[in-house]
């Protein structure tokens, strides 16, 4: 088991879930695009696993794709989770975000992370396609007139790194509760020359810090080394390693993280049994406690960033044990 908290747990306290690989766009940092077209958990498995996370006392649901609304029964889904008491999240890129679609998520109380990826429409548009970028601004707008609180998320890449300040500011401006950064990382669609390098992922935390408030926190995705950088009580990290969380292909494959092909069991055998294998899987214990190399064995973060992303180390490196090749004192800019 992971660890003695974990062996108290029935089953994972959250469950990020790719329900779809379909997309109507060709984002150019999309990592679902590995993922088949076919074979998608059908609508009674996905309402049974819905009902299988409320037993095993699943507190949140995170939908995300691919589009999620281009399933056609996501909101049905919503609701069963809904009426289950299990709390909801989706990314979306709000092109599928109707009035109605909107009243709904507000019924369901569903948080969504809407993608905004520049400060700019000519940058947005060069990561996500033209026609892109009034519907974004749009569905903001209309979420905040509605009462909802709501995140733009931006997948920080060597195009909108520059942004990042103009970006959160511009977030707050449209309503927006949190904003959210998360580096792209090299899967799928997206190529390393498109992911951030170290300089870039420095430059775009100290411009996220700038934007911070009390009633504005940026939360960070895949980035536990940005203590080494930041010193905001307004914005929030920590390391996936020890989460109690279980990520699933839209086939109902357990990953052992959503951007690497690391199958460790499918939720069609159970979502219980699937979760004691990821738990009781060697990578998995070796990852939750890992032997740190230098610079992070003496890394004052070390306890909390547990060597940082090990999928980007084994994107980038090609060694899952490696120490994150994006953080800055790995790098050797601190």
């Amino acid at each position: 088991m992971r660890d003695e908290v974990a062996s108290d747990l029935k089953g994972p306290r959250s469950i990020i879930w790719l329900v779809t690989s379909r997309c109507n766009l060709s984002c150019r940092h999309c990592y679902a695009t590995r993922f088949p077209k076919e074979g998608e958990l059908s609508e009674e498995e996905a309402l049974n696993l819905i009902d299988q996370a409320a037993e095993l006392g699943v507190r949140h649901i995170g939908f995300t794709g691919g589009e999620a609304f281009l399933r056609s029964d996501t909101l049905k889904l919503m609701q069963r989770a809904h009426r289950q008491g299990i709390g909801t999240t989706v990314v979306t890129n709000g092109l599928l975000l109707s009035d109605e679609l909107l009243e709904k998520l507000r019924e369901y109380q569903v948080w969504v992370f809407l993608s905004l990826d520049g400060a700019r429409k000519e940058t947005h548009e060069k990561v996500r396609g033209p026609d892109t970028w009034e519907t974004v601004l749009s569905a903001a707008k209309r979420m905040s007139k509605l009462g909802m609180k709501f995140s733009t998320i931006m997948a920080v890449n060597r195009l909108n790194f520059g942004e990042v300040a103009e970006g959160l500011s511009l977030a707050r401006e449209l309503g927006a509760a949190v904003g959210c950064l998360i580096p792209v990382i090299p899967a799928g669609r997206a190529r390393k020359e498109l992911a951030p390098g170290p300089r870039e992922m420095l430059a775009a935390l100290k411009q996220a810090e700038q934007e911070a408030r009390p009633d504005f926190p940026v939360s960070l995705w895949c980035l536990p080394f940005a203590g080494l950088v930041i010193n905001s009580p307004n914005m929030f990290f920590s390391s996936c390693r020890r989460a109690k969380e279980i990520d699933l292909s839209p086939q109902g494959e357990v990953l052992l993280c959503d951007v690497l092909d690391i199958s460790l069991g499918n939720v069609k055998e159970g979502l219980a049994l699937a979760w004691r294998k990821q738990e009781e899987n060697e990578l998995t214990c070796n990852l939750t406690q890992p032997k740190l190399f230098p610079p992070c064995n003496e890394c004052e973060l070390r306890e909390v960033c547990l060597g940082g992303c090990f999928a980007r180390s084994q994107l980038l490196r090609s060694d899952i044990q490696a120490p994150d090749p994006l953080c800055p004192r790995v790098a050797g800019l601190l």
